[in-house]
């Protein structure tokens, strides 16, 4: 039985129904389709399938922050190649719905603030990783998964929806996802949708509107005391592009050293090669390591403001005095220096006559340096014959050792 009030007289009826041309379509019909929006979550679902058929896939990219992230993200451009393989590291990755991916990622990383530039070149065949790094002239290679470190220079213009088996379920199920008109990129017009997750974070995304294929997408930063975005752009995308597994399998440039890798958290592997390097005395002399051989060579890597390697310095003195006149070079590599200090003046009023080499901070990341004090020996051949961290009170002893040994084996004995 219906309720009076639910009823329409004759004549209200007769006024719904002479207005619905007029105002029908704003009370019965969603308001995407009353303003002629498109369907986003549609467009999410065609990207998706769109994304997921990809096979292989090569593009320029740029990766960089804008607003209040502009200063914390360097400017990384280059290009991509990438496909899909056997079942393997990616599908780990993935939950093991993924397959293995082939991938060779080349550009140059502008750091920030100082603005000095830093070239890349990495490749994987989804078994091992290779590094080619023009700055030291090394051919750096390892096997998955220890050696992922070494894409890492390059992961920024990886955009990872290329390679994964649900590349837009996210946006799709997200909380919110509006339409936000069309913007041009690389050339191509692209419908704009603004995402806010399941958990509250935030994207743009630009899909290509012929193809349904990403070309860009903005990390959105909307915390109160950080607004900005992390923005990854593509360019000359080809989905279909033309390239062999040699893409992915670089060989050893010439004139290159090929080197294992070395995984993170270790000090250099003795036996290994010695990272070359230049530094300063606070006279403004320049030290090269490499015109050092023929010589043994301790480095000590410290601060003013590192307890430890106070305690350490005297030690490091000792050996210098112990083995005047004879080859061998002691250096203390001041690094992570805090501002105004003075690692100089340090030295001068404990009478350490040992050489100072200032702002070492590269060369620590070098050798893979960690925490402090840290201690290499490298022999006269240019190779490290000891690495270890940290104050022990027989590190001198160990030190004294293994210098010995070094001069032994180079023929200089007393």
């Amino acid at each position: 039985m219906l309720m009076r009030s639910h009823c329409l007289t004759g004549s209200r009826v007769n006024a719904v129904r002479a207005a619905m041309p007029v105002f029908g379509l704003l009370i019965w019909l969603p308001s995407a389709a009353m303003a002629g929006e498109p369907d986003v979550r549609a467009i999410l679902r065609k990207a998706d399938a769109a994304t997921k058929a990809v096979k292989a896939v090569s593009y320029e990219a740029e990766y960089y922050g804008v607003g209040d992230l502009a200063q914390r993200y360097g400017h990384v451009r280059g290009s991509l190649q990438a496909r899909q393989g056997d079942r393997g590291f990616w599908g780990q990755l993935f939950g093991g719905a993924s397959r293995r991916s082939l991938m060779r990622i080349k550009g140059v990383r502008t750091t920030p603030n100082s603005g000095k530039a830093h070239p890349f070149d990495v490749a994987t065949d989804g078994k091992q990783v290779v590094s080619i790094e023009a700055d030291g002239k090394l051919f750096i290679h390892g096997k998955l998964p220890g050696a992922a470190a070494l894409l890492q220079p390059a992961q920024q213009l990886l955009m990872l929806e290329y390679l994964h088996p649900r590349p837009f379920r996210d946006e799709i199920n997200a909380r919110t996802a509006r339409h936000e008109g069309t913007k041009k990129i690389g050339g191509v017009d692209c419908d704009v949708i603004y995402v806010v997750y399941q958990n509250r974070s935030e994207s743009r995304w630009y899909f290509g509107r012929e193809d349904s294929l990403p070309r860009r997408v903005d990390r959105i930063s909307s915390r109160r005391d950080v607004k900005g975005a992390v923005v990854l752009t593509l360019s000359k995308l080809d989905v279909k592009p033309d390239f062999d597994d040699d893409t992915f399998r670089p060989n050893c440039p010439e004139g290159y050293e090929k080197r294992a890798y070395d995984e993170p958290g270790k000090l250099l592997a003795v036996g290994r090669l010695a990272p070359d390097w230049v530094l300063k005395t606070p006279d403004g002399k320049k030290v090269r390591l490499s015109d050092l051989r023929g010589n043994v060579v301790v480095m000590d890597f410290w601060a003013t403001w590192c307890h430890p390697c106070k305690m350490a310095m005297p030690g490091v003195q000792r050996v210098h005095e112990k083995f005047k006149g004879r080859p061998v070079k002691a250096f203390g590599i001041d690094i992570w220096e805090r501002e105004g200090a003075s690692p100089a003046d340090y030295m001068k009023s404990k009478d350490y006559t040992y050489t100072l080499l200032l702002n070492g901070d590269k060369v620590a990341d070098d050798y893979r340096v960690s925490g402090i004090p840290s201690f290499y020996v490298i022999d006269p051949r240019g190779r490290v014959a000891y690495a270890a961290s940290g104050f022990i009170p027989n590190r001198e002893k160990e030190l004294v050792g293994v210098i010995e040994r070094a001069l032994k084996g180079s023929g200089d004995e007393d």
